[in-house]
């Protein structure tokens, strides 16, 4: 049942007049249930993801309302594009709501090309799946990631990590302007000289608690500038030993030396991902034969008939994905295909193995918009409990790390009850010849910009076993850090993308952000756009000064007053009456 703590009446009726009653959903009723549901939904507590009210907004203007709304009743907004983030912070709690901009800029105007000048402008509406085929059709990329219903608001704040991280940095690395409607509900483009310190804290500080982001203008890369580049991604059937093999590879170009230890820095040209899957995933439907064929192949003889081997109904097998990339930077950049290319495909499933003999130049555009992105919403249909870490070693080849992360993993794929899934993703970012690190300093505040590898565990489970995932991921965080375990990183360091665990930022800061004076600025600059908190939906932000949230506070403590008193005042008239 609906009661009067689910949404604020104050203003309702201006703000279903200003947006139109069929963009506003009331908690527990109309298709409130319908809308409500993102990826966190199964697996977080229902209340982390029940807003009061769920509005779409038609333009700025009825953003405006949204906010004016939001400031009248001394609410917080939750801002969502796609609703991919894995702790549900594009959510919020009622009574604050959430402001749903996942269709409200998809207009002509809302995506505009000047090709002759490398500059594209775009809305966050758009998902990345449509992104990504606009900019193939146009022969034009820039870095991003790979989940096919991210939407490029929460995107591009939260970086754009993806494949070409080391050849050519972030997404947000290549921002030029951003369109905004701040607290007030005044909208304005900002850009690194016009306000610096905004678009410092937008682009990496505390996404969506700064202001409504509507558009923002890329600088992009033309297809004919890379001409010789190349790719190739690799399915292998899992075993150990594989696993072992490759990630000995993978590791070593994350450290800076060559295949036989010797100090080698990774060039700026390579970009490497490193996927193992359990059974039944869905990235059989990435490659060129079909996820029935893939049923066919078996695991290396003496292990098929173990416990070891997936069932029969397996949509497709355990997995090791590879993907590498190659880019051509300048025309005297040559490919020693034999440095690292064969060692991450010797042995690979040929059917289900892209380019990796003949490694064709192949446009960028093509490869970022049909290679590096899943052509799925997530890759099981099953809560989760997901983290990705961070880490600062250069050594990971002399520490346990490697034998530990093989260890964990196969508690989960070993088992043929197939009730709990693994998904891994192991990617290099570091070096001194990665963009990344090198675009330290550039005006956005993304941290730990000088991360060598980025590591993301998300354990799948069906819910009867929950309690397994959970015993599972706690030994997980539990050792990871510990020298005698994981020894992956000497400090906790987490990307925005990928935010789990502990959901009081105020608790974690030191996670995110890798020193105090940032994160001071940080909270000064809150203070400074979100005077009254409606940037402030969920715990999950960046928090206030200790004055500016006792301010907010003490405003919140007199509208209840007010209104409190005016209720009375009211209740007496009517019985006086």
């Amino acid at each position: 049942m609906t009661t009067s703590a689910d949404f604020c009446a104050e203003g309702l009726d201006a703000l279903i007049e200003a947006v139109g009653s069929h963009n506003v959903y009331k908690k527990d009723s109309g298709f409130y249930e319908r809308e409500v549901v993102q990826y966190a939904t199964t697996s977080h507590k229902r209340s982390r993801t029940l807003p009061g009210l769920i509005i779409k907004p038609g333009n700025r203007q009825e953003i405006g309302a949204v906010l004016d709304y939001a400031r009248l009743n001394k609410i917080g907004v939750a801002i969502r594009t796609g609703g991919h983030s894995y702790s549900g912070d594009s959510s919020c709690t009622a009574p604050n709501i959430q402001m749903d901009l996942s269709q409200t800029f998809k207009g002509r105007d809302d995506r505009t090309l000047m090709r002759s000048l490398r500059i594209l402008r775009t809305s966050v509406s758009w998902s990345l799946a449509e992104f990504a085929s606009y900019c193939n059709k146009n022969k034009i990329f820039v870095p991003h990631g790979q989940c096919i219903a991210v939407h490029l608001g929460g995107h591009v704040q939260t970086g754009g990590y993806g494949q070409l991280g080391r050849s050519f940095g972030l997404m947000a690395d290549h921002v030029l302007e951003l369109d905004i409607v701040d607290h007030t509900g005044k909208s304005r483009t900002i850009t690194k000289q016009s306000d610096r310190d905004l678009f410092w804290a937008i682009l990496g500080g505390s996404p969506g608690n700064y202001a409504v982001v509507t558009h923002f203008t890329l600088k992009v890369l033309l297809d004919e500038d890379y001409e010789g580049s190349t790719g190739m991604k690799c399915a292998f059937l899992y075993t150990p030993q594989k696993f072992k093999e490759l990630l000995d590879v993978v590791v070593k170009m994350s450290d800076g030396v060559d295949p036989d230890g010797k100090p080698s820095p990774l060039a700026q040209n390579y970009d490497v991902c490193l996927n193992v899957l359990s059974s039944k995933n869905t990235y059989a439907a990435l490659f060129p034969e079909t996820p029935h064929e893939l049923k066919k192949h078996l695991h290396p003889p003496g292990e098929a008939v173990t416990e070891t081997s997936p069932p029969a109904t397996s949509r497709a097998p355990r997995l090791i994905v590879v993907w590498v990339q190659w880019v051509q930077l300048k025309k005297t950049d040559v490919l020693d295909r034999k440095l690292w290319f064969d060692r991450l495909s010797n042995g690979c499933i040929d059917g289900y193995s892209l380019n990796y003999k003949e490694l064709k130049p192949t446009p960028m555009s093509y490869m970022t918009s049909n290679w590096w992105i899943l052509d799925n919403v997530r890759e099981y249909p099953w809560p989760y409990i997901k983290s990705t870490r961070m880490s600062d070693k250069t050594d990971l080849r002399k520490t346990n790390w490697a034998n530990w992360i093989g260890g964990l993993l196969e508690q989960v794929l070993k088992p043929e009850e197939d009730e709990l899934f693994i998904v891994a993703q192991i990617q290099p970012f570091g070096g001194p010849n990665s963009q990344t690190v090198k675009n330290k300093g550039n005006g956005t505040s993304y941290s730990f910009r000088d991360a060598t590898m980025i590591v993301t565990l998300d354990c799948f489970y069906k819910h009867h076993v929950r309690d397994r995932a959970l015993k599972w991921f706690k030994d997980n965080e539990s050792k990871v850090l510990d020298p005698k375990y994981g020894d992956f990183s000497t400090k906790d360091m987490r990307p925005l993308w990928g935010s789990f665990g502990e959901y009081d930022f105020s608790k974690i800061w030191h996670a995110y952000h890798e020193d105090q004076h940032k994160y001071d600025k940080l909270r000064k600059l809150r203070d400074l756009h979100d005077p009254d908190g409606v940037f402030t939906p969920n715990t999950f932000s960046v928090p206030h000064t200790d004055a500016g949230a006792e301010k907010i506070a003490r405003a919140k403590e007199e509208l209840t007053s007010q209104r409190a008193m005016a209720s009375r005042e009211r209740f007496s008239t009517l019985h006086t009456d």
